[in-house]
């Protein structure tokens, strides 16, 4: 009798000391879990903002999406409003749906007007900026994908922005917009607006967007000509603001 109750003892002191282990393991998952979660990407956090058919979101990060609003037509057009943080910019991912149609009157399957109002969240004023349509994301859109800004069309032109006294309209061979001669001070705004359509429906787009600083800040360079634009080929529509 006296050995049973000696094992049933050790027995609970066994059972208490795992009950305690597991305790600690538990603290130590969930303290895991706590730091783990202060560590997530910045995609963790991503807005997603679907307007009228299509969706808007800055999961790609350089920049934050604060507001979506409009239709997307000419006379309302979608008017998105965002903040880029990264000095090399950001890239605004969209997504339409097949259904959504064209509102801008063009000859392509989907078309739709925006505004972009943009404030300079970086610790540089711009005095140049670009905005580039990929169907691949990293790869500047060609003739191929049937992604443009409207090409062969008239719609929403002249494409005009505050900010900048000049803007190039580039549809070959890849489809940019470039924006110069205009500074944009830190924590001040500068509004785009252009259209875009797409000849068949894509799954996802994308809307590459970089800041340039002032050439004598731009990798030190003295040089007088603009940096970090490739060299002007193909059709171009230019016009001072």
């Amino acid at each position: 009798m006296l050995i049973s109750r000696q094992m049933d003892l050790r027995r609970a002191k066994c059972k208490l000391s795992c009950m305690g282990q597991n305790r600690s393991h538990v603290v130590s998952f969930a303290t895991i879990a706590a730091i783990a979660s202060t560590l997530l990407p910045f995609t963790a956090f991503a807005a997603s903002l679907t307007v009228s058919g299509v969706t808007f979101s800055d999961e790609l990060g350089g920049l934050v999406l604060q507001r979506v609003t409009g239709e997307g037509s000419l006379d309302d057009p979608f008017v998105i409003t965002e903040r880029i943080t990264d000095i090399n910019g950001g890239t605004l991912v969209f997504r339409v749906s097949p259904t959504f149609g064209n509102e801008i009157g063009t000859q392509h399957s989907i078309g739709f007007a925006i505004v972009k109002i943009v404030e300079n969240g970086t610790d540089f004023p711009w005095t140049s900026f670009e905005i580039e349509l990929q169907s691949t994301l990293g790869t500047p859109s060609d003739y191929g994908d049937g992604l443009s800004f409207g090409q062969g069309s008239s719609a929403g032109r002249p494409f005009t922005a505050s900010g900048f006294d000049q803007v190039t309209l580039i549809d070959e061979p890849y489809d940019r917009i470039e924006y110069d001669q205009g500074k944009v001070p830190i924590g001040s705004h500068a509004t785009f607006r252009f259209v875009v359509s797409e000849t068949l429906p894509l799954q996802e787009a994308y809307l590459a967007q970089r800041p340039r600083r002032p050439i004598a800040e731009e990798l030190g360079a003295p040089s007088t000509a603009r940096l970090g634009f490739l060299p002007e080929f193909g059709n171009r529509f230019s016009h001072r603001g």
